[in-house]
């Protein structure tokens, strides 16, 4: 153990030597290393960030219109009685009528919605459709345009149905003009298929212009933007050019391909009416690429910054050490006064201290002897808090818990990213009572334990009899779509190796991610997830029935 002057003689000495290695090996090191490669990033986190920002609005239009199709393929009767029977066509579209409409009421961006019937065995004008004439307006009826009125290569006109009927599967129309509608649009059509006939299609469409206001929106660097594009460069939108000019048309120079997902780690070089630039691109759930480049005078402008910083740096050290001597004695009686400070802190109930450094001397034993007894106290705090926040059956969070989460959630300030998951265990009150609630007990155990496995990174509660959620967060809340499989893939698995009833694993879900834009609050999101999951129920017992 050093005595108190060993260790201002010691640090004196070493003080100089301190700032020789700060200075030369930070300004070496971090100029040599970070300087220019982060710098050119910016534009990679940015891209991947609004990519993802548009992604979650075109997801939910797909989620919406798969929704619709598969409710529209489950719920029909017969092809033939679809389109020889006026009065089942009429009381068939009345009911996708008001599932799309509450559908479609959740889906922010979209500005049309319909379902259209195959003109060639039914009315050219049969279906629905419903519009409004912006964002902030409410959806009015609109009858539909009579299909065989057209050609088939009328795509201002029909397009959008013989495009999708044309590939025989869910497409993700590019930006064209709709004439009847008198916008340029962006849709997502499902065809409708019973045993192999086409009956109709069903879709949103989405305002382009809005598209474009948003990437309009978006700023990286000074004098940077963003843009869309298809695969081979195409514009679809550029603040610079008109839709449909290719690289070939602009006094560009350069390799680039947009045939890839994106452009990987390095961002694409390229030379642009004499100006250098860099950009960055990600491709979005409907095949578009969002495209964000800058000068790259403003994107190395971050190293030459990073320079100053580090000759400031290298100055405010230098003085720092010119009088650390003097203020060496004041370290002996610093740690002294903060650990008086820490005791009071005990005292008054908080537990959440920050203890000085510990030393090898006195004050360091008297440090660690503090700190060892705070542990003991929060680890006593945190079985109380256990018992109190968790589900004694199934060992997951419970109500409780789950009220204090979504407080917290609510409370949070700036930029959240977050889903809820909403499960229910089918048929518990059958088993109960078929089996006794000992087994009941087991069937939810099963329930939670696969939930657990699956949503690994995010908390999940008990919040009634049968009913889980999980606040997805994290890699979760990114990778949600394929959790959802992986379950659904799990479930399956696991039935099929169980014989007995509540042994099995049943469980309907519902999953929504958090919009700003539509949601208030983390109460808002559950109800839309919620509903989902009622939705999904009804499906499934429609199928126990069927």
């Amino acid at each position: 153990m050093k005595s108190i002057q060993e260790k201002i003689t010691l640090l004196t000495t070493i003080a100089i030597l301190i700032v020789a290695g700060i200075v030369g090996g930070t300004s070496i090191f971090t100029l040599s290393q970070a300087g220019d490669f982060y710098s050119a990033q910016i534009l990679n986190l940015t891209c991947q960030t609004e990519a993802n920002a548009i992604d979650r609005s075109l997801l939910d239009t797909e989620e919406a219109v798969n929704i619709l199709a598969d409710y529209a393929v489950e719920r029909l009767f017969s092809v033939e009685k679809l389109a020889n029977d006026d009065a089942y066509r009429d009381s068939y579209t009345v009911q996708l009528t008001n599932l799309f409409a509450n559908i479609a009421e959740n889906v922010p961006g979209t500005v049309s919605y319909y379902v259209r019937y195959n003109p060639e065995i039914m009315p050219g004008d049969s279906g629905l459709f419903y519009r409004r004439d912006d964002l902030e307006a409410d959806f009015y009826y609109e009858q539909p345009a009579d299909i065989s009125a057209y050609e088939s290569d009328d795509m201002e006109h029909v397009g959008w149905w013989y495009v999708p009927v044309h590939n025989g599967e869910p497409t993700w129309m590019d930006p064209y003009y709709n004439a009847l509608v008198d916008k340029k649009l962006i849709s997502y059509i499902v065809p409708l298929y019973e045993n192999g006939v086409l009956f109709g299609i069903a879709g949103m469409d989405i305002d382009f212009r809005d598209m474009e206001n948003r990437v309009e929106a978006i700023k990286c660097y000074d004098t940077g933007y963003a843009c869309l594009a298809n695969e081979e460069g195409a514009v679809f939108y550029n603040p610079n050019f008109d839709a449909g000019v290719t690289m070939d048309e602009m006094d560009m120079t350069g390799i680039l391909s947009f045939e890839s997902e994106s452009n990987g780690v390095e961002p694409l070089s390229y030379t642009l009416s004499g100006l250098h630039k860099m950009l960055a691109y990600k491709t979005l759930s409907n095949d578009m690429r969002l495209v964000i480049t800058a000068p790259t005078s403003e994107i190395m402008y971050m190293s030459n910054r990073l320079m100053k910083r580090i000759i400031v740096s290298t100055i405010i050290v230098l003085l720092m050490f010119f009088f650390l001597t003097i203020l060496v004695s004041r370290r002996i009686t610093d740690p002294l006064k903060r650990l008086a400070h820490v005791a009071r802190e005990i005292n008054d109930g908080k537990l959440e201290v920050t203890f000085p450094k510990e030393t090898k001397d006195e004050v360091g034993d008297l440090t660690h002897a503090m700190e060892k007894m705070v542990h003991h106290l929060k680890h006593h705090i945190d079985d109380l808090n256990s018992l109190a926040y968790h589900d004694s059956l199934t060992g997951v969070k419970n109500k409780t818990a789950y009220d204090d989460a979504a407080s917290k959630l609510d409370m949070q300030e700036g930029e959240k990213e977050y889903g809820i998951v909403v499960f229910d265990a089918n048929n518990l009150k059958k088993i109960n009572d078929t089996y006794g609630h000992e087994r009941g007990n087991i069937y939810l155990q099963n329930a939670c334990r696969l939930t657990c496995r699956i949503f690994k990174g995010s908390p999940v509660f008990r919040i009634g009899g049968d009913e889980f959620v999980v606040i997805l967060q994290g890699d979760d809340y990114d990778n949600c779509y394929k959790l959802l499989r992986d379950f659904d893939v799990e479930a399956e698995r696991h039935n099929l190796e169980t014989e007995n009833e509540w042994e099995k694993i049943n469980i309907a879900k519902g999953m929504v991610k958090y919009d700003p834009e539509t949601d208030s609050n983390v109460e808002s999101v559950f109800k839309r997830a919620d509903a989902r999951m009622y939705v999904a129920k009804q499906k499934m017992k429609l199928a126990e029935m069927g």
